[in-house]
């Protein structure tokens, strides 16, 4: 990563399932619940939830027509397309610790959040290059 990248300049797309994108909002908003002192970070986790929140989930009119009543496991294996989400340097790295330490608050018998969890960390980049933002 450039050190002349702004802020504000979209870095990287991130592609996440129906399940994925819900669990991802999750871990955004029990992050704003544990950082109450930290301004900066809820304010970056906000716009973090709502780029999740407002992913398109591809193109054509078929994309939202299957309807919010449909099970996310069914949309998801009916081949749905992924939605992409458009982070800045620090939204990537708010993104990283949410679900991360979602990931560290999950037990063992919720093996089924830990793999979604997994899956959306194996999806971003490695931590080293996560150290390296400055969320100032």
């Amino acid at each position: 990563m450039p050190d002349a990248t702004h802020d504000d300049e979209i870095v990287y797309h991130l592609l996440l399932d129906e399940p994925e994108a819900e669990i991802t909002g999750r871990a955004l908003r029990l992050l704003i619940s544990d950082e109450a002192h930290e301004p900066g970070i809820r304010a970056l986790a906000r716009e973090a939830i709502e780029l999740v929140g407002a992913a398109p989930a591809g193109a054509g009119p078929a994309a939202g027509s299957a309807g919010a009543e449909e099970p996310a496991e069914a949309a998801s294996s009916a081949g749905a397309a992924p939605l992409t989400v458009p982070l800045t340097a620090p939204q990537m790295k708010i993104v990283h610790t949410a679900v991360k330490l979602l990931l560290l608050d999950t037990q063992r018998g919720q093996e089924s959040e830990r793999q979604l969890l997994h899956a959306i960390l194996d999806k971003l980049p490695d931590e080293h290059a996560l150290r390296a933002i400055t969320l100032e």
